[in-house]
């Protein structure tokens, strides 16, 4: 099947994006307060969590790796250059970047056009696809790159985000029985996740 197609398909099983979707249309007909709230308490949750799925995760990860932290009020939003401005190169580069083959050179993450727009098309291709299969992308774009903070990224966030996920789906299971929305269906979609959760 051409992924292209297969990321257009309605159903995004193992995003945190559906789960927010579906829990937030369904929270209105549950009848149990304590199921509510819970329901509620997820979608805080999810909400306060760096990027609701892998792409928003890498895209923040990546947007704060730049962002140069400065007591200086002045200095605003200012960002490292990522090439080498002045000297040698190191402080155009956030310390974290240091034994990446392009410290103190220049980053194609971020400077190089065509990369750039590589990633971009990468976003938007799998901006709806579910999770093993944009960590599968993006390790596949980092290694071919050479950029040890995307791998950083997703590791960082994978067990946060696979609780999360848990929790959402264990709700969506316990507020599809609370308005009596269960059906083989459900259970085929939960099997299908779960499948998908297992194959990271």
């Amino acid at each position: 099947m051409n992924p292209q197609t297969q990321h257009q398909q309605p159903s995004r099983f193992g995003s945190i994006t559906w789960l927010q979707e579906e829990l937030a249309a369904e929270v209105r007909f549950v009848d149990d307060p304590d199921l509510t709230k819970r329901i509620y308490q997820w979608l805080r949750d999810a909400h306060d969590l760096p990027g609701g799925d892998m792409v928003s995760i890498v895209d923040h990860h990546l947007t704060q790796l730049r962002r140069i932290d400065s007591d200086d009020e002045d200095a605003g939003m200012a960002e490292y250059p990522m090439r080498r401005v002045d000297g040698d190169g190191t402080g155009d580069f956030p310390d974290s970047c240091k034994g990446c083959e392009h410290y103190r050179t220049r980053c194609p993450v971020f400077i190089d056009p065509v990369e750039r727009r590589r990633r971009e098309a990468l976003e938007s291709e799998y901006a709806d696809a579910d999770m093993s299969q944009t960590k599968r992308a993006y390790r596949r774009y980092a290694e071919s790159i050479g950029c040890h903070q995307i791998t950083q990224a997703l590791a960082d966030r994978a067990e946060e985000y696979n609780a999360l996920w848990e929790r959402g789906m264990d709700l969506y299971e316990e507020s599809d029985v609370e308005i009596g929305h269960t059906d083989e269906s459900d259970e085929a979609a939960r099997i299908e996740a779960q499948v998908a959760q297992g194959d990271r």
